[in-house]
């Protein structure tokens, strides 16, 4: 009774100094609001955290969505299972066993959710990337063949090999395809504010700031920030980049516990940086107890994740971050996927090619090509090849339009730009000009996927930072390209590209090609 009576008290003197849990969300009231403004009672003593609550006769809202998930991973894997049985019967494969290729795959039904389970398909903080989730669908395909070959086994079937290839290809491709549809849909409901977290963070510094800041502005990842707590005083925590308030101060650390109660927050992310070691432990310990989830950061940038690894080192658990791969066997792979995609892609494009040379010489005059220097790998100038989209006389005009740049830094962008030509607006909205860089891609000055490739001009303006961009060949598209190309700023091209090459795989290739793919049919081109 006299813990009961404890958490009462503070529960009262909480409401007196905070308000509700919805002013508090909106950030209407400040730690200055007089004491007279109405607040609904919030029952604490005995009352469950968020976490655990239970809505009687009905089933929350995210059970319905996981559960749906799994429904939609079976449906799509079924999916791929048919697709592969009819493919195999088609080409003759299966060899009259389609029937026993279907009683196998309805028997190994059961077992896929499980193996979805097993990589975290169904726990969405090892699925934020999409690599990872992608990475995850791969594995539990693998082991799901591995299954049907067992199966199979079992009741004695033959010449299947070629089926369980096939069925691991069309399982991969209707389950990546389902997934980035639920990622779509679980996106829009968090960005309407249904399905999101609510959390409180421990700290008041840069790195708290700009925590908010990127939880605020990828709405998608399904956290809503609440307040900020840290022993420093009091006032709304403001966004330094456009002045808003990214939430109100709530108190102390020594009150976190009953902070993220009165508030209704069912978990704490910890700003390392704004928070000595003793009072990290100490919340740890508090917050886990009453099954509260804590997240810290790592006070680390860019990293990916699949590079950190935790191990102990004496009392303190360690990250290990693995070096990045200057030679392996994955530059090998790289090169060979971009001649073979690069060749295929200039015979399939060629007819393309040749339609839009003939509008740019009958709409603009003679001059097809537009060749110009770029910075290549560890500082190598060559010329890259565009399809013409501009007047002839572009390069002598830049100089008086200097002044209506839109891109930061030494980037020259206009979304308007008087110089491109009606049928250039079109060839850029496709990146259909960009289509002569595959000749760049064979002759090894480029990759399908890497960093912009810079002028000279800007890169004789680049600090010691950006010029570590060049350790790897430029790309016909990026991370910067399909992640809202010119209208982002120096710092975001210049972290983005620095991810790359810190961080590149082929998943990561695929990934970005894809996503391009995406950004062509919308019509965002113009990088």
């Amino acid at each position: 009774m006299q813990s009961e009576w404890g958490h009462a008290t503070r529960a009262q003197d909480l409401r007196r100094r905070i308000g509700s849990a919805d002013v508090f969300a909106r950030g209407a009231v400040s730690m200055d609001a007089p004491s007279e403004v109405s607040v609904p009672e919030l029952t604490i003593v005995g009352d469950p955290l968020p976490r655990t609550r239970r809505v009687l006769g009905r089933v929350p809202f995210p059970v319905q969505v996981k559960t749906a998930l799994v429904a939609a991973d079976l449906v799509a894997t079924i999916c791929g299972m048919a697709m592969a049985a009819g493919l195999s019967a088609r080409v003759g494969v299966t060899r009259g066993e389609t029937g026993a290729t279907v009683l196998t795959a309805l028997l190994s039904v059961p077992i896929w959710p499980l193996l979805y389970a097993h990589q975290g398909l169904y726990q969405a903080r090892r699925i934020t990337r999409r690599a990872d989730e992608f990475r995850g669908i791969v594995n539990s395909v693998l082991a799901g063949v591995l299954v049907l070959a067992g199966i199979s086994v079992l009741l004695q079937q033959e010449h299947l090999r070629e089926w369980l290839l096939i069925t691991a290809a069309c399982v991969t491709g209707t389950v990546t395809l389902e997934r980035e549809l639920a990622r779509r849909v679980i996106g829009e409901f968090r960005t309407r504010g249904v399905m999101t977290r609510r959390v409180v963070i421990v700290g008041r510094n840069e790195e708290a700031t700009e925590l908010a800041e990127a939880l605020h502005d990828n709405r998608e990842l399904g956290y809503e920030v609440v307040g900020f707590v840290a022993d420093v005083p009091v006032g709304p925590v403001i966004d330094l980049r456009s002045d808003p308030e990214l939430g109100p101060y709530l108190g102390r650390t020594a009150e976190v516990l009953d902070l993220v109660r009165a508030t209704r927050a069912s978990g704490v992310i910890v700003a390392t940086t704004g928070v000595d070691q003793r009072s990290a432990n100490r919340l740890i310990r508090d917050l886990t107890r009453e099954g509260l989830f804590v997240e810290l950061t790592s006070s680390m940038r860019d990293i990916a994740a699949n590079r950190i690894s935790v191990r102990p080192l004496g009392p303190y658990p360690v990250m290990c971050v693995e070096p990045v791969a200057q030679f392996s066997w994955r530059r090998a792979a790289k090169r060979t996927f971009d001649l073979i995609v690069a060749s295929v892609a200039i015979v399939v494009t060629a007819p393309i090619l040749a339609a839009a040379a003939i509008a740019i010489r009958l709409t603009s005059g003679p001059g097809v090509m537009f060749h110009q220097e770029r910075v290549g790998k560890d500082g190598v100038p060559f010329r890259l090849h565009k399809l013409r989209t501009m007047v002839p006389d572009a390069e002598e005009r830049l100089a008086e339009l200097k002044a209506l740049n839109e891109a930061s830094g030494p980037m020259f962008k206009m979304a308007d730009d008087p110089r491109v030509t009606p049928v250039g607006r079109f060839l850029r909205a496709t990146s259909i000009d960009e289509l002569p860089q595959l000749f760049n891609v064979l002759k090894g000055q480029m990759s399908l996927v890497g960093p912009r490739p810079a002028l000279p001009c800007e890169a004789a303006q680049w600090d010691e930072t950006l010029w570590e961009r060049l350790r790897v060949q430029p790309g016909i598209t990026g991370m910067w390209q399909v992640s809202g190309r010119y209208t982002t700023s120096l710092e975001t091209y210049a972290r983005l590209d620095l991810y790359y090459v810190d961080n590149w795989s082929l998943v990561t290739d695929l990934l970005i090609l894809a996503r391009t793919v995406g950004v062509v049919l919308r019509r965002k081109g113009g990088a």
